[in-house]
């Protein structure tokens, strides 16, 4: 009997672990708030540390509201990966609703990790008065000083003033700041570790902002103890860094850019190959430019405005045609039709003459190295791609995925083309391979896209829906979602079609289309998949 008994229980504890009961979760995440009580549409943080504990990588997080009366008004960065045994603090910023009142509302973690598994399971639960009064008396106060505005590449103060309100000492434990990408901490001061009664301290640290344009709201947390209880409370500040590279120093520029630095110089946008296909030289001189599109740009505060501003002038002065006549630059400001290519070539000079990298890239079939080119231009988050034939302007991974880049990436991964970036020489075809740049890490790249459009409570879904396809199949199902032509349409898929409906259509699709030359634009399988053509 006694056997028979364990024989049961040992099945029974199969059939749990084949259900994955017993699965142990890939991390011990908690979560606090610094405040209980804000003005109406005033802002809160909610903090949450995330400790590694499972046998991979995590790569990121979602943070779900149960209560829409609630927005996430900035979202942290997640490590690129979280090793096992590592831990994060992440911080979200949140703005109360805007009428008083109490509300209760539960957040939820969604944590990705590198299998590209979503695991769930993680969750709290608040309570938010939204008051005109101060209902419950602050007893810790943060109160930061900093300037709103700075130049990049500048270093700049911030002073962290902490006062203890409580009857009885604290205990500071730690101080961290979640600063905006690229900034940098370069002097911290070592506070007490105790703060009497009614006392108050001042700390000062030194930071360095980054070569890039930023905007939005730098956090400070600190965690202390009380008697026996160890708290959070955060605060965070505005501020906007400016950075304008054609007022920058050489020796600015080069910290900035680095190698890339060499893509500002004068000389010839295209190689030899463009200039006896098309009969013309593109050598241009950056210092007779830089007037003309200075003016263009007028106090642009990044390299993306700048560039925004130039492409709209091309736009709207010149009218376009199919025939390309010269690669000169100069002469090109005096025409008043251009091809795209020759925008092409135009932009790039331009861009240059003002100290923003940038350079032709096309593909190339082994002979011709003229077919379909953009022009890239540099900055501290990466490459930027501008497109004429496509009217696009965007980060390459936003290019990647756009509807125009399938037809590129079955060329070169079925026909043998390769992506070169365009720079003169002595040969007659004087390329820098940037394929690499195109096709490295592509599925999880257009992903990360993706992710963004689509609502946090359908990420899950998204990761459910490509974890039953195959590699190719995958890297279909997400030039399809990339080309719906809005997020309403996107998002709409995602939530009202079945996991399996949307599986099966890809792979029907997939199989049908798979060694069809695809269409430039790829909106058109899109529509196909909905069943609208």
């Amino acid at each position: 009997m006694k056997v028979k008994k364990a024989v049961v229980l040992l099945a029974l504890a199969l059939i749990v672990i084949a259900s994955g009961c017993l699965v142990k979760p890939p991390a011990r995440v908690t979560f606090s708030i610094d405040k209980t009580t804000v003005p109406p549409g005033g802002t809160f943080h909610i903090i949450v540390t995330i400790n590694n504990t499972g046998k991979v990588g995590l790569v990121g997080a979602t943070l779900l509201l149960s209560n829409d009366n609630f927005q996430i008004i900035q979202e942290p960065k997640f490590p690129p990966v979280l090793k096992v045994g590592q831990s994060t603090q992440l911080v979200w910023i949140i703005r109360a609703p805007s009428k008083p009142g109490i509300y209760s509302f539960q957040v939820s973690l969604e944590l990705r990790d590198e299998l590209k598994r979503t695991w769930t399971g993680f969750y709290s639960n608040f309570r938010i008065t939204v008051s005109t009064e101060e209902n419950v008396p602050v007893r810790l106060t943060l109160n930061v000083s900093a300037p709103g505005r700075v130049f990049g590449g500048n270093e700049f103060p911030v002073t962290v003033r902490i006062t203890n309100g409580y009857d009885e000492d604290i205990e500071l434990l730690k101080v961290n700041f979640v600063p905006l990408p690229g900034m940098k901490v370069l002097g911290a001061p070592a506070p007490p570790k105790v703060i009497p009664p009614n006392g108050s301290i001042a700390l000062r640290y030194t930071f360095k902002a980054p070569y890039a344009y930023r905007e939005g709201f730098v956090s400070v947390i600190l965690q202390y103890r009380i008697g026996t209880a160890e708290k959070s409370t955060a605060k965070s500040f505005r501020i906007q860094v400016i950075w304008q590279p054609w007022k920058a120093t050489v020796e600015e520029l080069r910290e900035a850019y680095g190698e890339n630095y060499s893509w500002t110089a004068s000389g010839h946008i295209v190689d030899r190959y463009w200039e006896e296909k098309y009969n013309s030289s593109s050598l241009f001189n950056a210092t007779v430019f830089k007037p003309a599109t200075l003016a263009i740009i007028g106090n642009a505060s990044s390299e993306y405005q700048a560039a925004v501003e130039i492409y709209k002038w091309i736009r709207a002065v010149y009218n376009f045609t199919d025939n390309t006549t010269t690669l000169n630059p100069k002469e090109l400001l005096r025409k008043e039709s251009i091809s795209p290519k020759e925008a092409q070539i135009l932009i790039t000079a331009m861009l240059r003459s003002i100290n923003i990298p940038a350079r032709v890239v096309s593909l190339y079939n082994g002979v011709d190295c003229t077919i379909h080119p953009v022009t890239e231009f540099y900055t501290a988050d990466g490459w930027y791609v501008i497109d004429f034939s496509h009217d696009f302007i965007g980060t390459l991974d936003e290019y990647l995925a756009s509807p125009y880049f399938p037809r590129v990436y079955q060329l070169v991964m079925t026909k043998g083309y390769r992506l070169v970036a365009l720079k003169y020489g002595a040969g007659l075809h004087d390329h820098v391979d940037v394929t690499n740049q195109f096709m490295d890490d592509l599925e999880d790249r257009l992903t990360k896209v993706i992710m963004n459009r689509i609502k946090p409570s359908l990420r899950s879904k998204l990761d459910l829906v490509l974890s039953g396809l195959n590699e190719q199949e995958r890297l279909y199902a997400l030039f399809l979602f990339a080309s719906a032509p809005n997020d309403v349409e996107l998002n709409g898929v995602l939530s009202e079609w079945s996991t399996d409906k949307i599986q099966k259509n890809i792979k029907v699709m997939y199989e049908f289309y798979k060694d069809i030359p695809w269409r430039d634009d790829f909106t058109y399988y899109w529509r196909v998949f909905k069943g609208e053509v």
